[in-house]
């Protein structure tokens, strides 16, 4: 019986920080990180392109979109995960964001934006 409210308990906990993003949203994970003796709090921010798995189970991929894009997988388990902070929300009509890969720079973000310049100018 404790067995299983100590694991209800973390299972809560870790719904908790997971919830509120989706596909497309940029978000910065901060995750424990120890280096030598040291522990510290590193951070990770990217577009999320693809969340697999149920609840507890759930996997995230972020993309650091750049000239070289970093992938990294983070599983919302984990208990190095120590907040998930969503900076920009963006809907895409797609369950997995993968085309986002072969883009660099600016595109990588998938964002289309109208070109505002035109608008400014004044005669």
């Amino acid at each position: 019986m404790k067995k299983a409210f100590y694991l209800q308990h973390f299972e809560k906990k870790s719904l908790q920080k997971i919830k509120g993003f989706s596909i497309g949203h940029y978000i910065k994970v901060g995750f424990l990180f120890k280096e030598g003796g040291k522990k510290r709090i590193q951070f990770f921010e990217g577009i999320v392109i693809a969340i697999n798995g149920d609840n507890i189970e759930k996997k995230i991929t972020l993309r650091k979109p750049g000239l070289y894009g970093m992938e990294r997988i983070f599983s919302c388990k984990s208990p190095h995960i120590q907040n998930i902070k969503i900076i920009q929300s963006q809907n895409f009509g797609r369950s997995k964001l993968f085309f986002l890969r072969k883009r660099i720079g600016k595109a990588a973000f998938g964002i289309t934006r109208k070109n505002t310049y035109r608008n400014n100018i004044t005669a």
